[in-house]
């Protein structure tokens, strides 16, 4: 295997990480996923988002994750991966905007940052960390 300078190491281990992350995300939720789509549902009740929208989205992110989840930590298609959770994100934030949940709308704009970093510098170092 060959050596990765420091660089290349910190956006390999970060990318292993947000994998172990998301993943985990999805798996957690998959057994029960009636009561995740539950809880989403009466987050959303009262709010502007109507449950048509909501239940469909509800069990489409457990999935979403799962699957981010598995290309992170296989390293493939690891841009369009990037750009597919950044919208992941993006749709979170709107969603915890209507429900008025700043402390997730915080707590997930954090994770856009560190999507940020990682996208930005694994154009750099892409071809040196490939498994």
């Amino acid at each position: 295997m060959k050596k990765l300078d420091n660089k290349a190491l910190a956006v390999l281990l970060f990318r292993i990480s947000f994998g172990i992350n998301f993943l985990f995300h999805g798996i957690v939720r998959m057994p029960d996923l009636e009561k995740f789509v539950t809880g989403m549902q009466n987050t959303f009740q009262g709010t502007l988002l109507p449950e048509f929208m909501v239940t469909p989205l509800a069990y489409c992110i457990p999935f979403a994750e799962l699957i981010i989840g598995i290309l992170f930590l296989l390293n493939k298609f690891t841009r369009e991966t990037l750009i597919a959770t950044f919208l992941l994100m993006n749709i979170l934030v709107i969603g915890s905007s209507f429900a008025q949940k700043w402390d997730l709308v915080g707590l997930q704009s954090t994770y856009i940052g560190f999507l940020f970093l990682l996208l930005y510098f694994t154009n750099d170092h892409q071809k040196s960390i490939q498994n």
